[in-house]
């Protein structure tokens, strides 16, 4: 019988380059997981990667990517991206420029213009725009950001904005804005801007100033988020026209207490209400305006506080606030099951008082969760 021939095993091309032979949306993918700068470096790696970069939609130009420019000689950091964002073959989907003026000169407000004009004019769905001045004037957002047609999520922090009194058509297609340390403005004094942004279903504003400078009637507004942003009572009648529509709101308690409650409509539709640096300690105002505003939301099913800072209260001072059962003045209310609160404290009598209010009064309850302070 003759002997089996035995198969010789063929070895790969050792030389064939089977990375750059992945499919583009391998390669697509593989750059969306690296930092802008190391993403750039494919380009060097062949011509294949080159394409692939040049046609990548995301950008980043964050802290990170700041440091990188140290050992870059001569290249200021205007330049850089100049040359990565103006050679795109493609359009940049989703921009974020994360800029501190500690890692090099700042750029000027024509660089700024000239970078969001590029970027409405070549499908930016996504923008995030953290960019401080350090000197004056401050950063303004180009008003071809506040009219492009393809953003659809948009988070600025830092430049002041100027609102046309005729604002039709800003934000058309946003669903999701975000506004942190912006200071809003009007082109005419004395008149407010009206502004409709159909498809918007969230909005968050932070630690804005102005919110009295226009008026926005979103019809799809689900998640309404406001930070400290209210600082006088007149401020308050901003959120009225929300009230009835959304359903789920953030508020903090600086907020609460410049607001009359009392002039809110019922919020039928909210079912998650989150309350930040509520002071359980020794503020009686901010504790008085969350407790009528629970009443005002009868379909509520999550409530959510985060403390602050603890005190005390004269208990004397309490004593127009409890019923014959030594609770807060509050009717009951049947949807709620789920309170989480995080930094409370049972040094307050106030604050307890709060707490026995709410766990007595809402008999639906089937979670709660009470974090101390770790300190």
């Amino acid at each position: 019988m003759a002997p089996r021939r035995r198969r010789l095993k063929t070895l790969p091309d050792a030389n064939r380059d089977f990375i750059s032979e992945l499919p583009v949306e391998v390669k697509e993918r593989i750059l969306e997981c690296l930092p802008t700068r190391d993403a750039a470096r494919t380009a060097l790696l062949s011509r294949h990667w080159r394409d692939v970069w040049l046609q990548h939609e995301r950008l980043t130009f964050d802290c990170e990517f700041l440091q990188s420019l140290q050992d870059n000689g001569d290249r200021t950091l205007v330049n850089i991206i100049n040359n990565i964002l103006f050679f795109r073959a493609g359009p940049v989907k989703k921009f974020t420029l994360d800029i501190n003026a500690a890692y090099g000169p700042s750029p000027q407000q024509f660089d700024f213009d000239k970078w969001c004009l590029f970027l409405s004019r070549n499908g930016v769905e996504e923008l995030n725009i953290f960019l401080y001045s350090y000197l004056e004037p401050d950063y303004q957002l180009p008003c071809c950001i506040l009219s492009c047609r393809t953003i659809k999520k948009l988070i600025v922090e830092g430049p002041f904005i100027d609102l046309p009194v005729n604002a039709c058509g800003i934000f058309s297609n946003v669903t999701s804005l975000a506004f942190l340390n912006v200071e809003f403005k009007r082109s005419v004094n004395g008149i407010a801007s009206s502004i409709s942004i159909p498809k918007l279903e969230k909005l968050a504003l932070e630690h804005c100033d102005g919110i009295g400078e226009f008026e926005i009637s979103p019809p799809k507004l689900e998640i309404l988020s406001v930070i400290g942003s209210i600082y006088e009572f007149v401020h308050s009648r901003w959120l009225v026209p929300h009230f009835k529509a959304i359903k789920t709101l953030w508020l903090c308690g600086s907020s609460l207490e410049c607001m009359r409650v009392s002039m809110f409509p019922t919020a039928i539709n909210l079912r998650v209400l989150k309350l930040y640096e509520l002071k359980f300690g020794y503020h009686r105002k901010q504790l008085i305006s969350s407790m009528q505003l629970l009443q005002k939301c009868p379909n509520l099913c999550e409530l959510q506080i985060l403390g602050d800072e603890l005190g005390s209260e004269d208990d004397n001072e309490m004593n127009d606030l409890e019923d014959r059962n030594g609770r807060l003045f509050i009717q009951e209310l049947h949807m709620l099951n789920t309170i989480k609160i995080e930094d409370f404290s049972d040094e307050s009598a106030l604050g307890m008082l709060y707490m026995k209010t709410l766990l007595s009064k809402y008999p639906a309850l089937e979670r709660v969760v009470i974090v101390k302070p770790s300190h």
